[in-house]
């Protein structure tokens, strides 16, 4: 990572609430993962299967969680030790990070911005950027190259959209929300009514609303609902290549993993973990705090707090009980061909 800027480790760990351990004054000019660290590097070690690198590590500090202190494994070394050792790595890269790519302030002279658009104080729009009729852009906002802004959608104060990324007609967007490349907000909802002869397109009138804080990665889409809304919580983080389909709810604060598929007018409460690759059925509610493991198929409800797996997917202390079942089944079906193999060797003696 870059080097331009240098803080102690006493600094760093008062930035991050952490306590330290050792000489406070080593300075520290990067992160790196614990086993790649060097000179000037701060590392962390959150998970415990990690633990086999503190002796080999080369990083001059190293961010704990409290239960280490006074560690033999750490002896000689400066560590910060904190409650969560994650979350403090995740402050410290803060200290150093760069930021966004950041673009000239104002309109770039190739960007095409309508005369009833309403740009804020601050915006600023990189080449090739479109902003349509009737769009409105809040202050601070960055619009980089080649990303579209559709007619009379709305985007909030201190955004960011990333290049080529695409806000179809009538959007909103809240505060602080970052959009990244290739990703595409408002697409039609995948709608059509079988006549009995063919499959006819049903008009995708309604539009897609996200709220402040939200990140959504790259190569996601999110569908515009058929009529009404389709809603994505305050502070919900979507990683990339996401599909979310027309009236789809997502509540606060919630994670959705990489390549998730969440089906119409399904209901996602506060709180909840999508997994990397979890199917999620239409028309049903995934309530406050539950986890989806990765892979797994909901197919129907999932109460509040409970963490599913497996597909379909179950409850995971069953589904984990089934598929160590599967599991064994070659070696059952090995006894059971022995059991018969017996029983008529007594057939035969009889």
């Amino acid at each position: 990572m870059e080097r331009s800027r240098s803080r102690t480790a006493a600094e760093i760990a008062e930035i991050v609430g952490a306590r330290v351990a050792g000489d406070g004054s080593v300075a520290i000019t990067g992160l790196a993962p614990i086993d790649d660290a060097g000179a000037g590097d701060l590392t962390f070690l959150a998970n415990p299967r990690y633990e086999k690198y503190l002796n080999s590590t080369g990083a001059s500090a190293i961010i704990v969680p409290i239960q280490y202190d006074g560690s033999p494994l750490l002896e000689g070394r400066t560590v910060l030790l904190a409650d969560d050792a994650y979350v403090a790595f995740a402050a410290a890269l803060a200290v150093f990070d760069a930021g966004p790519e950041s673009i000239m302030p104002g309109i770039d002279p190739s960007a095409s911005v309508a005369d009833t658009a309403v740009l804020g104080e601050g915006v600023s729009v990189g080449p090739c950027a479109v902003i349509m009729t009737g769009a409105s852009i809040g202050a601070g906002t960055v619009v980089h190259a080649g990303a579209y802004i559709g007619a009379n959608s709305v985007v909030g104060e201190d955004c960011t959209i990333f290049p080529n990324a695409t806000l179809k007609r009538s959007v909103t967007i809240g505060d602080r929300v970052a959009i990244h490349s290739g990703t595409i907000i408002g697409s039609d909802g995948f709608g059509f009514a079988w006549d009995g002869e063919q499959h006819r397109k049903v008009p995708q009138i309604g539009t897609v609303v996200v709220g402040d804080d939200v990140e959504i990665g790259a190569n996601v889409c999110i569908d515009r609902a058929t009529i009404g809304a389709t809603r994505i919580g305050r502070g919900t983080k979507i990683d990339n290549l996401v599909q979310i389909a027309h009236n789809v709810e997502i509540g606060q604060s919630s994670i959705v993993v990489a390549q998730v598929g969440v089906s119409g007018s399904t209901r996602i409460g506060n709180g909840v973990v999508l997994a990397g690759q979890a199917g999620i059925a239409g028309h049903i509610e995934i309530g406050d705090r539950a986890v989806v493991a990765a892979q797994a198929g909901v197919m129907g409800d999932v109460p509040p707090g409970e963490n599913v797996s497996g597909y379909p997917a179950l409850k995971h202390s069953l589904s984990k009980r089934l598929h160590a079942g599967i599991r064994n089944l070659p070696s059952l079906f090995k006894r059971i061909k022995e059991i018969e193999r017996r029983l008529d060797d007594l057939d035969k003696e009889a």
